[in-house]
């Protein structure tokens, strides 16, 4: 024997009689009598047999003669579908009452207390017209999945010219890697609609954090409407993921937890530690509806299969009748028996998961009710423990990297001191494409604007070779040319050189042998001893070899000098003598060229300006695009060697002529613009930082970062004693010097050899057999 499948919610039959006698599970009706008031119901479970189709007729039959006045279909009955159809036929024909817990019934359509089909499409369009969004992304995996995507784009009646959408289709499986790589990298959209079943949705999320796809810029909007009962904390990397849903209930009111409790308690029936889920929600609905409906009709005879049950259209029109505050909400009837006037309560999780608004299906629109405003306004917003990533643009004084690769500067300062106070940590990383940012031809933005909307700075490989950036390339190639070669020179004149092979004796004034210190690889640990400027053992004895290594260490002071400085060259105190006093007189002139940062605000503010004299200046710029500079140093740099201004902004113009005596400032301000720490539009986290910068101004702190990288470090200019003052020397004439040193010493090693053509009898005990070209191996590990 086989319990019939397709008429339950626990796929098993459903019948409800006059009688007070339900065809379900002892077990369950008895679970769930208390809170359901099953209290006067019995309960008879009706076995078959697999048989043909018409043998389930005269089961039905059989539960209609024993008094069964009310048919439920299941929510799931794929491969019953022809079974469900005869029974919904037979109830049909005998005006027995059939309630189906599935949402599209495979045949005519049949009573049920669901939402309309396309409420969640309908709800979703509503909730991307609220934020006014541009763009999504729709991720789904089945065709019905896809018909509600569709109906979400119809409904929301975007325009084509403003909005447009993706669809992303999930390939079976729980690896989502593909998918996610083409959503953030091809493209490049930040506003994601999830419509895929709960579990495949929290999947997704959670590889979706893994690839930091988490944060204040990215949105996911998840269809399922039980998302809302799942504990997210739980889930290891979302805590920081933006996720909206929808729910047919409001899981903090005071009735649902009351039910929640009640089932929990007082039934094996296991349930979420929060809510009810959907499918849940509506068959317990569905059981009370009938039920309350049922007991107020007086039932004088029972159905039977070939006539018409004149109470079934009463207990149907009670059944529409009969009000009740359901766990899915209030019970309301259209005319066409469809369900009405609900409502879709919409979860939103930032810091924690809490209710955002609600759907109307009466308005079609999202608002927040009071009570809403009220719950959100006590929700505290915090950063404490969070990691941000901070995009910077590197600008004396604001931010400069340091020779080990490190960041300092004003914004820096700035940065530590509001991350003490908001107690959250951060991560720096330099903008991609080395600008400030300017919006461009296809409305997007560039440089660190274009990142934050854009939801960067990502993580970027580490660069290992930060340390090299104090000297160019071709100085670091020359310097190792030099070790290499000096190594190897102090290597072959100790072998020459015949005072290398001996040493008086002081006390008897004879000469003795001694082995040759510098072997070929104590002489590269010799050479490199005294570049780092770090002690050796070793100490050469002959004239020759004393005289490579002092213009060695002359070479290698001069060297670590010029790197741990960044020594620059020694600069001319003459100041500019100019006729240009503001920009009228800038503009009025051809002689001097002027122009501004490539981008960034400065040549924003010509571009846009209204103002004869800045237009004309700005034609001007933009009629030679060589007049743009790509950095500040560029621009200095072209102001100290040719007839050039540079408009830049105040304060860069201020800490540079503070540290550059060849610089000076022409005239006043021509705007006056404020600085800000930038964040992502929409950002709950502004108020925060702007509080703490606040914070920071009244306890003058931000005056002190100001005298710190400002004035403290600036420079006194002298006037000069001559006009014609030449520039210093450059880093190059230390290698010339170690070039003469070497042909120096190759000169004292012949006179050396020379004089002791003839050596004395202590000295022949020594200078025997000088071999030039030793076997390298083992004169390295010697």
């Amino acid at each position: 024997m086989q319990i019939l499948q397709f008429l339950s919610i626990l796929w098993l039959p459903i019948l409800f009689s006059n009688a007070y006698k339900i065809a379900v599970p002892a077990n369950l009706i008895d679970e769930i009598n208390p809170v359901l008031e099953f209290v006067d119901f019995r309960v008879q479970v009706i076995p078959y047999e697999t048989k043909p189709l018409w043998r389930i007729k005269q089961e039905i039959c059989n539960c209609l003669a024993l008094g069964a006045s009310a048919v439920i279909l299941p929510e799931q009955y794929e491969g019953h579908m022809a079974a469900a159809a005869i029974v919904q036929s037979i109830a049909d024909n005998t005006n027995v009452p059939c309630v189906s817990l599935h949402l599209s019934p495979p045949t005519r359509p049949s009573t049920h207390l669901h939402p309309h089909l396309n409420a969640k499409s309908l709800a979703v369009a509503a909730f991307i017209k609220r934020e006014k969004w541009k763009d999504v992304v729709v991720v789904f995996d089945e065709a019905d999945e896809l018909l509600e995507v569709t109906d979400m784009i119809t409904a929301g009646h975007f325009d084509p010219d403003s909005f447009s959408s993706q669809l992303v289709r999930l390939k079976h499986g729980d690896d989502y890697g593909n998918e996610l790589k083409h959503i953030k990298n091809k493209l490049d959209r930040y506003r994601i609609v999830i419509n895929i079943p709960l579990p495949r949705a929290l999947h997704f999320l959670e590889q979706a954090a893994n690839m930091s796809m988490c944060g204040v810029l990215y949105h996911y909007v998840v269809m399922d409407m039980d998302l809302v009962t799942v504990d997210l904390d739980s889930i290891r990397g979302i805590e920081d993921c933006n996720i909206t849903s929808f729910g047919v209930h409001d899981v903090n009111s005071e009735f649902i937890e009351d039910v929640r409790q009640e089932i929990v308690h007082k039934s094996s029936i296991r349930l979420p530690k929060k809510g009810v889920p959907y499918t849940t929600s509506i068959w317990i609905d569905t059981l009370r509806l009938l039920i309350r409906s049922m007991k107020s009709i007086h039932i004088w005879e029972e159905p039977r299969c070939g006539e018409t049950w004149k109470a079934g259209s009463d207990i149907k029109k009670k059944f529409f009748e009969t009000p009740l505050s359901g766990i899915s909400g209030d019970l309301h009837w259209a005319p066409s028996g469809e369900r009405s006037n609900y409502t879709l309560h919409v979860y939103r999780r930032k810091l924690t998961y809490q209710k955002f608004a609600e759907w109307s299906s009466r308005t079609r629109r999202i608002a927040s009710s009071e009570a809403v405003v009220i719950a959100n306004s006590t929700e505290k917003l915090t950063l404490e423990g969070k990691h941000l990533k901070i995009s910077v643009y590197l600008e004396a004084p604001f931010v400069m990297m340091t020779s080990n690769g490190s960041y300092e500067g004003y914004c820096i300062d700035l940065l530590h001191k509001i991350a003490n106070i908001l107690k959250f940590t951060f991560t720096i990383q330099k903008v991609r494409d080395n600008a400030y940012g300017s919006k461009e031809s296809n409305g997007k933005w560039s440089g660190m604007v274009g990142e934050l909307q854009r939801g960067k700075p990502r993580i970027t490989d580490s660069d290992w070779f930060k340390f090299m950036d104090p000297l160019s390339t071709q100085v670091w190639i020359m310097t190792f040319a030099s070790y290499f070669v000096v190594s190897v020179a102090i290597w072959i004149i100790a072998k020459i050189s015949p005072y290398e092979q001996f040493e008086r004796d002081e006390d008897s004034g004879q000469y003795k042998p001694v082995d040759n210190q510098f072997s070929l690889r104590n002489s590269f640990w010799f050479t490199v001893c005294s570049l780092m400027q770090q002690g050796s053992e070793l100490c050469p004895r002959a004239a020759s070899t004393r005289l490579l290594t002092a213009i060695w260490w002359f070479f290698a002071l001069i060297l670590i000098s010029s790197y741990t400085a960044n020594l620059a060259a020694v600069l001319t105190t003459r100041r500019m003598e100019t006729p240009i006093e503001n920009a009228d007189d800038l503009a009025g002139q051809t002689k001097i060229k002027y122009g501004t940062l490539g981008r960034g605000s400065t040549m924003s503010f010509f571009n846009e300006s209204k103002i004869e004299t800045y237009e004309r200046m700005w034609q001007l710029m933009s009629s030679s695009p060589g007049l743009f500079v790509q950095s500040s140093k560029e621009g200095i740099a072209r102001v100290k060697s040719s007839d050039y201004a540079y408009l830049m902004e105040s304060s860069m113009l201020e800490y540079a002529v503070e540290r550059d005596c060849e610089l000076m400032q022409i005239g006043g301000l021509i705007d006056q613009k404020g600085y800000g720490i930038g964040l992502p539009k929409g950002s709950p986290y502004r108020e925060l930082i702007s509080t703490a910068i606040l914070r920071l101004q009244e306890k003058t702190e931000l005056t002190e970062l100001k005298e710190k990288w400002w004035k403290d470090k600036s420079v006194v200019c002298e006037q000069p004693k001559r006009k014609d003052q030449d520039d210093g020397e450059s880093i190059g004439g230390i290698f010339i010097l170690l070039v003469v040193g070497l042909v120096l010493t190759a000169i004292l090693v012949i006179f050396e050899l020379i004089t002791t053509r003839k050596p004395s009898p202590a000295q022949s005990q020594v200078i025997r057999h000088v071999n030039v070209i030793p076997t390298f191996t083992f004169d390295f590990f010697k």
